[in-house]
């Protein structure tokens, strides 16, 4: 059954690799996840307003719609990637837990969004292509829950 909710929150997430295991270094991979985060959001079940794609890691900051929960999102993100990589790598790709972190408020949003966003450059990755600046036109903007005063 599908969790309903009162009231909309948002999340910063972060998934490690399979023992930190460099699996996005590979293009053909990191291209792989982005296009999956993608699908999930064109699907309606969450917003995607920022994401990063590190060798070992990825960072998203999402607002699950509101018939999904924050768990039922990561198994989109994590096993719909998994199934798509299959083919091409296969093994575990995930550590089995991820840490989330719910946005408190607009400070906070864009707090997680300069870090996801400079996430390559303090791991002095220059010219990274698999962060969500690449893909201005379908990221989601900052949700409207969050600009309203409490």
């Amino acid at each position: 059954m599908a969790t309903i909710r009162q009231k909309q929150s948002t999340y910063a997430i972060t998934i490690s690799t399979f023992q930190q295991h460099r699996h996005f270094q590979r293009t053909a991979n990191a291209e792989l996840f982005i296009a999956t985060l993608l699908r999930h959001r064109d699907q309606g079940r969450f917003q995607l307003h920022g994401f990063v794609v590190m060798p070992d890691h990825t960072h998203v900051l999402i607002t699950p719609a509101t018939d999904q929960s924050t768990a039922k999102c990561i198994q989109y993100i994590k096993g719909g990637y998994s199934f798509a990589v299959r083919q091409q790598s296969p093994g575990d790709v995930w550590h089995s837990g991820h840490h989330e972190h719910r946005i408190r408020d607009a400070d906070d949003f864009q707090s997680q969004l300069i870090y996801i966003a400079n996430n390559p450059s303090r791991k002095h990755y220059e010219d990274y292509p698999h962060v969500h600046t690449q893909f201005a036109n379908q990221i989601d903007s900052i949700p409207t829950h969050l600009l309203q005063s409490p």
